[in-house]
């Protein structure tokens, strides 16, 4: 039985993430370069998180020959803790070397928090339908 890759993208791990991890390929695009480190992340392959981080940024020392940023991807991850859907988001930056496209950093993105298109009306509010009633008992009785 073939192993579905654990990046999302549906095909099986040796059809997608799989060649990069093994050191058979590597990475011509950033997201499939994000891809394949959320597979090692989940897999426990901490090998090609450090691979595939550019060399003048594993240590968190910057240098003077570092190269530019090439390339940004917004980069989210979904799961599910104790039944409570989640998510992490990350901006990630990437830079070439040598023509292979490393992971340089990323810079965590927050959601945006939810916003009512109206006030929120309140149980003892007047109904927003007109009626004259208390929401409780027209349409707050409705939705209950």
């Amino acid at each position: 039985m073939t192993q579905e890759c654990p990046c999302g993208s549906g095909k099986a791990l040796s059809q997608c993430c799989g060649p990069y991890l093994k050191g058979a390929a590597w990475p011509q695009d950033a997201a499939s370069l994000m891809r394949s480190r959320y597979t090692a992340y989940g897999l426990g392959q901490f090998d090609w998180l450090v691979e595939s981080t550019h060399p003048d940024h594993r240590e968190d020392v910057p240098s003077e020959d570092s190269a530019q940023p090439h390339d940004e991807v917004d980069f989210y991850a979904y799961y599910e803790l104790e039944g409570v859907p989640r998510q992490l988001a990350e901006r990630s930056a990437f830079s070439r070397k040598d023509g292979k496209l490393y992971y340089v950093g990323g810079v965590p993105l927050r959601p945006e928090g939810y916003r009512r298109a109206e006030a929120k009306v309140g149980r003892n509010d007047p109904c927003p339908c007109g009626s004259g009633k208390k929401y409780k008992k027209c349409c707050g009785a409705a939705a209950s």
